[in-house]
């Protein structure tokens, strides 16, 4: 399912739960992806522009925290990082499991293309584990269940939700990708680690919300003191 900037609640969670994405045309996403490349910035939960990025493309936006807000009780961003362009290849974050209880947030820059494998969630594959730590469902698994991509160009950049176990393939482009979990997922995930700054604790605080919090290592002076699970 594709939208442009605005989003139809209704309609990204029945593509969710159905196709197992939902993606948003958005160009403002893609000048901010921009801006961070030219500034050097790195998208990661250490870095004080890295986790101001992540705060307000995704943790912020109100469409991305709807649907956060209405799929689960509670969850938390357990995982924050830029996945490496790598074509020709299927990967999935997540190999399994029976409960949609992990949604990914894809962010896309500009001229990015991605194919989505629809419906892939609800059916489960012998995945091998990937170079990059992912997993990765051969191709030719694919061709002989008679499975196509459906493949997405983000002309201007956007961004996708899915449910980590579906599967896609990068045409073009690196998302910068963030993971929301069920705080029993979240449990044997690593902790995030915050910017090395006086004020890290104060800025993963104003982060969370009721119902979307964060999994980080709070710093404490020169230790790492185990964060909030909401």
């Amino acid at each position: 399912m594709m939208s442009t900037t605005a989003i139809s609640f209704e309609d990204a969670r029945t593509a969710l739960a159905e196709d197992g994405f939902y993606c948003i045309q958005d160009p403002t996403v893609g000048l901010r992806i921009l801006e961070m490349e030219r500034n050097g910035s790195q998208f990661s939960s250490s870095s004080k522009a890295g986790l101001e990025f992540c705060k307000s493309n995704v943790l912020k936006d109100e469409r991305i925290r709807t649907i956060l807000e209405s799929s689960f009780d509670w969850c938390g961003l357990g995982y924050y990082q830029r996945i490496a362009e790598d074509q020709g290849h299927i990967f999935q974050l997540r190999k399994g499991g029976e409960n949609p209880d992990i949604l990914l947030v894809h962010l896309w820059s500009k001229g990015s293309r991605v194919i989505y494998y629809r419906g892939l969630h609800l059916i489960p594959w012998k995945s091998v584990r990937a170079a990059n730590r992912m997993w990765e469902i051969p191709f030719a698994a694919l061709a002989r269940a008679g499975i196509h991509g459906t493949e997405i160009f983000f002309e201007n950049g956007g961004l996708a939700i899915l449910d980590a176990r579906l599967a896609f393939e990068m045409g073009h482009g690196s998302p910068i990708t963030c993971g929301f979990a069920v705080k029993d997922e979240l449990r044997s995930w690593p902790k995030l680690v915050p910017p090395d700054s006086e004020d890290s604790a104060q800025m993963i605080a104003e982060l969370e919300t009721e119902k979307v919090g964060v999994y980080f290592a709070i710093r404490d002076g020169s230790q790492i003191s185990g964060g909030g699970t909401g």
